[in-house]
């Protein structure tokens, strides 16, 4: 641009798919410190600051499937004083722009446009860019003579005809630059121009553009357009202008042209034709009070109930640096619980997440300072308790969840101006107090009104949230394939060189092997720790054995094989643990050995990748209290492989709570520790003690995570240890047949953990009459309720069919990656599938005629709606009146309807 020589961010989406035949939204940003992952599912071009960090994250993030073209910023006609390479081309300085600090570039070197094109360009294609975005074309305007303009447009053209010669398959756009339009139209793929309606002066000032400039710029871009160059139009307004940028928006949508209305530093997401439905919400914990972020209350209860109905939980630090949200970053909202003293900080942050518009929601204690100025911010009013004696007197219908509604009594009584009480109390001196309360930010429940003793929930936190933040998108979800019940088996690898106690002559590892691996076709994710088996390790005379029953293992052809560490450690923060609280020590007794994340992580998966070939290892499961450090779960990212375990769903009958249930998993920042579904016997059997039948109990589990909702996969978790003892193994043989007798979708856990990591990276969009959802293509079911409507088989993309459950509706995917869902108020008459227990492998949907592919790991089942469609399964006609078919492992089917 003009006037931007910093980062920026250029993103424009083609909907070619859907109807839309040229780039339709836009994104800039001046920087790029919080940009979500999913912007590359979102967009379609990203021009960003050829240095950004985003790069790396991406690199790291080895799982992405990105849809984004990206597309590297070069500064052309101006040097920019804070890059490495300035001081090699200072010396082309031929004068200053003073608003930006820069100084402008001489374009008619020769040696500077090379330089251009062989370090700068060459730089932005090794760091993995699509492509380059020109800006600062018209700035030798500035300082040189008219009688030299048209020498500097002849380098120009000359820089841009280099690129396109040395780089034919990459991108080119440029920031205005229309005087070369006539010679480089054909060597370029879309211009920007900024203020049609909306800009900045020399001063940085918000301004209205004038009719006559506004009218002298519409005749280029109309000029433009017909030359079938994609325009995008930059307005700016100040970002408390939500509404008129939203006019802005569709005025310029209107003539034809692209439109993107940010604020004048474009530092922040600002708004376009695309709106992106806000799914992020920050959990706020403090590492004074919760030394490993594993613990902390919030992440423990919370953060389940919000993934349930789609949202994607960020916990944060209040002792760091919290983040700048707002609703276009994709910001729903904050929820606190319980901080501790109260921060001048946290409450100025607050403030301020307040004003732009972000829910917050406070449980247990208002975070707010004593003095009372911020209640008043919040619309409170605080006055003292005068006595003890309270009542409950009002209580929204839907308490006693869990637990009935405490009586604590509050040393201050609270009112909301405005807003609705959920509950309120009142004390024999008629003072009430209102510790429950919705309000237009949000809202708090304090004094035992909602949580009882962090555990009970006294109010069901699914529909509490659903008051604070509304309901009205598809909610992603990793329970489901296809309307059927995932269903995961993974081993740790503890104990795997022990004799069994069921077969004198086999090793734990033979014995499961034998009696459930090969008995029980599903998938199994089997891992071992190396210093088990290793001649590294603690049995080198055992070693070779070892390792032969491993490589028997990993060839069959429904394992895929994993690490279990090397040393098994029992903590991965020994620094934060004391040795005292761990029962075996920090790790396995290894003779000489010192922890090692190194060590631990990447060394283990060589060896395990050894063993195993020519699979490689695919999962890295983390060991003793599965708490690894931000660095130790990097590792496994730069490793290329996913990570898994942790959590704690042990949910039973006699503890039916959903503190009982864990989350999906924890993040560090951007990175993810995918957590095991449910837990292994080792809690069953009370530390494997007794009973060692105790695993049968994670079938209950399996019910209550069923009903009222489905909140988990199953999932078969346990160690090698379990082929030990009889009572163990015929338990495992229990929990087996109970699995596989339910509707099940079987995969192996590395499946389930992209589509984990694929529901926090999913973007979802708001359309006329629906969403568009676009994500990396694994996770493959959207979960509705039924007030919503039903999916539109006809007008809908991407959607293969839906089940009906309870008030829910199962929406399944085809895995594309990219959606549009629209509604209709009833189901309309046209073939879908219905649920079906395998893996759609490709669907294909063009005029009147659809071509299924599904695969299972065992006898394929499936149910259709056929719509009165004519349908043909392996190439032999469905029955009329027939919805069903069972056999084999794989289908094709093809459908052939009514125009």
């Amino acid at each position: 641009m003009g006037y931007i020589t910093g980062l920026i961010c250029l993103v424009i989406s083609l909907f070619i798919g859907f109807g839309w035949t040229q780039p339709r939204c836009v994104l800039f940003m001046y920087h790029h410190k919080n940009l979500p992952i999913e912007v590359v599912h979102t967009y379609d071009w990203i021009v960003l600051d050829a240095e950004t960090p985003f790069m790396d994250k991406l690199k790291t993030h080895f799982y992405l499937k990105r849809r984004a073209k990206l597309i590297g910023y070069m500064s052309v006609g101006e040097i920019e004083r804070y890059r490495g390479y300035y001081r090699e081309i200072k010396k082309f300085s031929i004068g200053k722009n003073p608003m930006w600090g820069s100084e402008v570039a001489d374009l008619r070197r020769r040696e500077y446009l090379d330089f251009l094109v062989n370090k700068v360009a060459k730089g932005i294609v090794q760091r993995g860019f699509d492509g380059f975005f020109l800006d600062t074309l018209d700035s030798y305007r500035l300082v040189a003579d008219r009688e030299d303009h048209e020498e500097f447009k002849e380098a120009l053209v000359y820089l841009i005809r280099s690129l396109r010669e040395r780089y034919p398959d990459k991108l080119i756009l440029l920031n205005r630059g229309f005087e070369l339009l006539p010679q480089v139209k054909d060597l370029i793929d879309g211009i920007v121009v900024e203020s049609l309606f909306a800009g900045i002066d020399r001063d940085r000032k918000y301004r209205r553009v004038s009719e006559r400039e506004r009218k002298y710029l519409l005749n280029i871009l109309k000029k433009i357009k017909e030359m079938g160059l994609p325009v995008v139009v930059i307005d700016y307004l100040d970002p408390k202008e939500r509404a008129e940028a939203r006019r802005l928006v569709r005025k310029i949508d209107s003539l034809g042209f692209i439109p993107y209305i940010s604020d004048k530093d474009l530092s922040r997401v600002g708004h376009s034709s695309c709106r992106v439905v806000p799914r992020r919400v920050v959990l706020l914990y403090s590492s004074k009070l919760f030394a490993k972020v594993h613990n902390a209350d919030i992440h423990r209860l919370v953060q389940m109930p919000l993934e349930y109905l789609g949202y994607v939980p960020e916990l944060y630090d209040i002792k760091e640096e919290l983040p700048e949200i707002y609703p276009e970053l994709g910001y729903a909202g904050v929820v606190s619980l319980y901080l501790g003293e109260p921060e001048r900080k946290l409450e100025k942050w607050l403030i301020k997440v307040k004003e732009e518009g972000v829910k917050l929601f406070f449980i247990d204690s208002l975070p707010f300072t004593a003095d009372g100025r911020f209640y008043k911010e919040f619309s409170i009013d605080r006055e003292k308790s005068l006595n003890d004696s309270y009542r409950v007197v009002l209580a929204r219908e839907g308490h006693g969840y869990e637990a009935p509604i405490g009586k604590r009594p509050p040393a201050f009584v609270l009112k909301p101006k405005e807003g609705e009480p959920v509950v309120v109390m009142r004390n024999s001196l008629g003072q009430e107090h209102v510790p429950f309360a919705l309000t237009p930010w949000g809202g708090y429940a304090l004094d035992e009104s909602l949580l009882r003793e962090n555990e009970l929930w006294v109010y069901d936190p699914v529909r509490v949230f659903r008051w604070v933040f509304g309901e009205g998108f598809p909610a992603p979800d990793v329970t489901t394939e296809n309307g059927r019940r995932i269903l995961t088996a993974h081993i740790d690898g503890d104990a795997f060189f022990g004799d069994s106690e069921v077969d004198l002559s086999k090793t734990n590892g033979e014995v499961i092997r034998d009696e459930i691996i090969k008995k029980f076709p599903i998938p199994h994710s089997v891992s071992l720790i190396e210093a088990e088996t290793s001649k590294e390790g603690l049995y080198p005379e055992k070693s070779e054995r070892l390792e032969e029953i491993a490589r028997s293992i990993f060839s069959l052809p429904n394992v895929e094989p994993a690490s279990h560490s090397f040393s098994h450690p029992f903590t991965w923060q020994p620094e934060k643990t004391p040795k005292g609280e761990l029962i075996y020590g920090y790790h396995l007794p290894i003779k000489g050995y010192h922890f090692n994340s190194e060590r631990e992580i990447l060394v283990s998966l060589d060896y395990i990748s050894d063993l195993s070939y020519p699979k490689r290892a695919k999962l890295f499961l983390w060991t003793g209290e599965c708490d690894p450090n931000r660095d130790q779960l990097k590792l496994t990212y730069e490793a290329g492989v996913l990570n898994v375990n942790g959590g704690d769903t042990t949910a039973t009958y006699s503890e039916p709570f959903l503190s009982k249930v864990s989350p999906m998993g924890i993040n560090y920042g951007d990175l993810f520790q995918v957590y095991a579904p449910v837990q292994n016997e080792n809690l069953y059997t009370n530390l494997w003690t007794e009973p060692k039948w105790g695993y049968l109990r994670v079938i209950q589990t399996f019910k209550l995570t069923e009903e009222p909702r489905r909140l988990k996969p199953i999932s078969i978790y346990y160690h090698f240890y379990s082929g030990q003892k009889l009572a163990s193994l015929n338990a495992l043989k229990e929990v087996y047949r109970y699995a596989l007798s339910q509707p099940i979708t079987p995969m192996f856990l590395s499946q389930y953990a992209l589509r984990v990591l694929d529901f926090r990276d999913t973007s979802i969009l708001v359309t006329q009459g629906g969403f568009r959802i676009r994500n990396s293509g694994y996770l493959r079911t959207l979960r509705v309720v039924k007030e919503m409507g039903y999916p539109d088989m006809k007008k809908s993309k991407g959607i293969i069919g839906y089940v009906e459950r309870g008030k829910d509706i199962y929406i399944h995917l085809d895995g594309s990656g990219d959606y549009l869902l629209v509604f209709s108020p009833a189901p309309n008459d046209h073939f879908r599938l219905v649920s079906a227990n395998g893996i759609v492998r490709s669907y294909r949907s063009k005029e009147n005629e659809i071509a299924l592919e599904i695969e299972s790991y065992l006898h394929l089942e499936v149910v259709l709606e056929p719509g009165g469609c004519q349908v043909l399964v392996n190439g032999e006609r469905l029955p009329k009146g027939v919805r069903s078919f069972t056999g084999g492992k794989n289908a094709t089917i093809k459908a052939t309807c009514p125009r």
